[in-house]
């Protein structure tokens, strides 16, 4: 008689997968409830049931771990409608953070991380790679898009023309010297696309007409 050998499947996400999603929330609980202090290694550890050895096979300090954890929650600001215009698709980008941070709790943090960021290389480093350079990225590919289908100037500074876009909605987080409102978004995009168009030829530059005899 053939053996009828019994096969199970796991269901649902592998268990690797589930421990990195379950670290990732722990560490956003802890930022949201306690601040920056809250998030330590054994804290994460003891909230996602894993050990720190887990832990670090994936995140190469508590830092890195947090500002994922923080990106995660709130990387829906970051994503712009492929069909949208230029306009539509860098107002929703700067309306997304400015709201973020005006109406959650990330304004706050993101203050306090930006702070910590002056004194500690790894909290900037960390920064860097999981919060600024994500956003930077899909706004200069926008801009850079935007200049092969003739709409801006070719010669614009794209790293230039991206800090100016988002400089503002940080200025006033940590100044607050102004409110960020709901029309901020769209004034900042117009005045910056304002300046960034592709000028258009000054008739005193255009070459003399050639006369036929």
């Amino acid at each position: 008689m053939d053996r009828v050998i019994a096969v199970h499947t796991q269901r649902g996400r592998p268990r690797s997968e589930r421990a990195r999603s379950a670290v990732l929330e722990a560490a956003a609980e802890l930022l949201v409830a306690g601040g920056i202090d809250a998030v330590t290694m054994e804290a994460i550890a003891a909230r996602a049931q894993v050990s720190k050895t887990t832990i670090y096979k994936w995140w190469p300090s508590r830092e890195h771990v947090m500002l994922e954890s923080f990106f995660n929650r709130t990387k829906d600001t970051v994503a712009v409608d492929e069909d949208a215009s230029l306009v539509e698709a860098l107002v929703s980008q700067v309306a997304g953070l400015a709201r973020l941070f005006r109406d959650t709790t990330s304004g706050p943090l993101m203050g306090d991380l930006i702070a910590a960021a002056q004194a500690d290389p790894d909290i900037r480093a960390a920064l860097d790679e999981h919060w600024l350079r994500p956003r930077r990225q899909v706004a200069a590919r926008l801009l850079r898009e935007a200049v092969e289908r003739g709409e801006l100037d070719p010669y614009i500074d794209v790293a230039a023309a991206v800090d100016q876009m988002f400089a503002p909605v940080y200025h006033r987080l940590l100044l607050g010297h102004e409110p960020l409102h709901d029309a901020l978004a769209a004034t900042l995009v117009r005045q910056l696309l304002a300046g960034l168009r592709s000028p258009r030829p000054d008739p005193a530059s255009r070459p003399p007409r050639r006369m036929h005899s």
